[in-house]
């Protein structure tokens, strides 16, 4: 129904396309999966250059209905899947199975080339998910609908352009008149007014995050000297964030700054038992948080955890955890005593949100969708 929100599924993690079962992106079903060979590779870019991406999509969808992620959403009321990665040797940087107009099937699957600049990838995820809305391509080059990059930056324009029937501009009455027509007249097409009637205005974020932290382990014992790794995974429904996260012993915050997880090194801390309280807030305002307890021993001490073989927990590599990585969103929490128990000297490097590099526009991108 019109102005029902909608969610927008950027895949960078690849898929084998299945056939015979149209175009369903709960299923990974697509029309168009012998053009790939029914393949797509992944995203083979950094963690942040994928947020990078994200946060452009977000940028322009920021007033509508349209919440993104990079995590597969559940089924139901389903969501409109963007294949991200690599799409093999193609003449187009991105294409969409058909014109779906009013959005009729909320389920469509499209694809997009691997862009390395998150303005251009942004674009096209834009331009190939907002095809299977039912917008058209059309003749201004500061629309997301243009059929190649020539702005900079373009977003979904607030007023009535030329609809076009290809890369060449050649203009055409369109084919979904049935919704163009309601804000401009016929062969014309306002990009933002039609999302705007189809999923209504942007919603605010309700759904708390989850934090589960693996490391250290809960209960473990470490000997001075030692290097730990404090890392913990967060689920959300709208990944990835830039969480405010904050960390407290008995109720005196020790560290506070803003990742996309909790990932930490904590050198030689003085010796005591640790009740860590970490919490992520996300941009919502919501909060989740988990609690890790540790016990750091005098040098020379024996372990008592060294009879139950390697503590997961120690690590000498500068620890980001399971799945994380200390050179893209790791962060260094040093603690020094400053007398004999809190308060403590945080030490650390400041996460930073990754700048948007600028749009490449040689070569100009070339789009095609209906092939």
């Amino acid at each position: 129904m019109p102005g029902t929100p909608h969610t927008l599924y950027v895949n960078f993690d690849g898929a084998v396309l299945r056939r015979g079962c149209g175009n369903d992106s709960r299923h990974d079903c697509s029309t168009l999966a012998d053009l790939f060979d029914g393949y797509i590779g992944p995203f083979v870019g950094t963690e942040a250059r994928r947020v990078a991406i994200i946060e452009s999509v977000r940028k322009d969808l920021r007033e509508i209905g349209v919440r993104t992620t990079w995590r597969r959403p559940p089924d139901d009321p389903g969501y409109t899947m963007v294949l991200y990665g690599d799409i093999g040797a193609q003449d187009f940087a991105g294409i969409a199975p058909y014109i779906d107009c009013g959005n009729l099937w909320a389920n469509d699957t499209c694809f997009a080339g691997a862009f390395q600049g998150s303005n251009t990838g942004a674009t096209i995820i834009l331009q190939e998910a907002a095809h299977t809305w039912g917008l058209e391509h059309v003749n201004s080059p500061f629309d997301n609908l243009h059929p190649f990059v020539e702005a900079p930056t373009p977003f979904f324009q607030d007023q009535c352009n030329k609809i076009v029937a290809n890369t060449d501009l050649v203009e055409t009455a369109g084919t979904c008149n049935l919704v163009h027509e309601m804000f401009c007249e016929t062969g014309f097409q306002n990009s933002f007014r039609e999302l705007l009637y189809l999923f209504g205005p942007a919603q605010p974020d309700i759904v708390a995050p989850v934090l589960e932290l693996t490391s250290p382990a809960d209960g473990s014992y470490h000997v001075l000297p030692v290097e730990l790794s404090l890392y913990g995974e967060v689920t959300d429904d709208l990944e990835p964030q830039f969480y405010a996260v904050d960390i407290q012993q008995d109720g005196q915050t020790l560290f506070s700054d803003e990742a996309i997880r909790v990932d930490l090194r904590l050198k030689n801390p003085p010796p005591g038992t640790y009740d860590l309280l970490v919490t992520v807030r996300d941009e919502g305002g919501n909060a989740g948080s988990d609690r890790v307890r540790f016990t750091i021993l005098p040098e020379g001490s024996e372990d008592p955890d060294s009879t139950t073989g390697d503590d997961p927990g120690d690590t000498d590599t500068g620890g980001s955890g399971s799945g994380g990585s200390s050179e893209q969103m790791g962060c260094d929490l040093a603690l020094a005593a400053t007398g004999p128990a809190w308060p403590l000297l945080l030490l650390f490097a400041r996460r930073r949100r990754p700048r948007p590099p600028a749009l490449a526009t040689s070569p100009a991108p070339r789009y095609m969708e209906n092939p």
